[in-house]
């Protein structure tokens, strides 16, 4: 099972869970870090516990955070914190603050310091990003709502499989412009939208004429801006051609995996002889979807 669905799964299961709903937002954080070590060891086995706790209450707190079916006590906190985040432009400051407010209660652990740090980081445009020893600030990427997820997890194994299997193809197509693509473990139980294709990290080696350092290539996000693209909120949705009436357009899913995946490959071939400038205006020019998250890439 794709981690990051376990884990949103669970979390989703207790904030609806009448045992729970008693309790507040961070005992039920406690409890979906339960959960979700239940559930691990049901679907995959043996966890590693400080990996699976931390990827748990890192999506938990970002879940309370967009979630649409607040419930009224995250509804209170998530209000309080929020307009109080906002008010620091420096999270240092934020966090004194929320330390000496919450002196009462909190404690370093996990729950508490995933809390105050995607407190700030929603309201700063980041998200928080977990590495193999520390959380990270990372740019904000357009989040799945819970809705949209379930909508996806009857079709998600044959997407997967049909984006593997269109992966290995498209593969050997940078082997053969002179690219050697190379993939690394990571410390990281990904996103659900990139479906399992966020798990390791893929490195591009460029071709020796190019004179370029190694570069990663961001296949889990290009695999979510594939099935459910951002909008013009933070909010992602499944793509209304591909999903159409809740059922999955293979043909529609391939020819736009075609176009996205060829795009970001045709961009490196012109970048390999002409550099990114003109390689983004040539690539424009023929038609290829060229983004502005590309100036900053190389």
């Amino acid at each position: 099972m794709l981690p990051a669905f376990l884990i949103r799964a669970g979390i989703d299961w207790v904030r609806h869970n009448s045992e729970f709903a008693s309790s507040n937002p961070y005992a039920r954080c406690e409890q979906s870090i339960k959960i979700c070590e239940k559930l691990w060891e049901e679907s995959v086995g043996k966890s590693e516990g400080a990996l699976l706790e931390v990827a748990v209450v890192t999506a938990y707190w970002e879940e309370f955070f967009h979630a649409e079916d607040p419930l009224q006590d995250e509804k209170e906190w998530r209000d309080g914190l929020t307009k109080r985040s906002g008010q620091y432009e420096e999270f240092d400051g934020w966090q004194e603050w929320f330390k000496k407010s919450y002196a009462k209660v909190y404690s370093d652990n996990n729950v508490w310091t995933s809390l105050l740090m995607t407190a700030w980081a929603t309201t700063h445009q980041y998200q928080l990003q977990y590495t193999e020893d520390a959380w990270d600030f990372k740019p904000a990427r357009s989040y799945l709502p819970t809705s949209y997820m379930w909508r996806l997890k009857p079709h998600m194994d044959t997407i997967t499989e049909v984006l593997r299997e269109f992966w290995i193809e498209e593969s050997h197509k940078w082997e053969e412009s002179g690219f050697l693509i190379e993939d690394e473990s990571v410390y990281y139980l990904g996103r659900v939208e990139c479906l399992g294709f966020d798990l390791k990290k893929h490195m591009v080696t460029w071709p020796a004429r190019a004179h370029k350092p190694k570069e990663e290539l961001d296949l889990g996000n290009l695999v979510a801006d594939l099935i459910a693209p951002g909008g013009d909120s933070w909010y992602r949705r499944l793509d209304p051609v591909i999903f159409a009436h809740d059922h999955v357009d293979i043909t529609s899913l391939l020819n736009r995996a075609s176009y996205v995946f060829g795009s970001r490959r045709r961009l490196f071939e012109l970048a390999a002889e002409d550099g990114m400038s003109k390689a983004r205006a040539q690539a424009q020019a023929e038609g290829w979807l060229v983004e502005e998250l590309e100036e900053a890439a190389i």
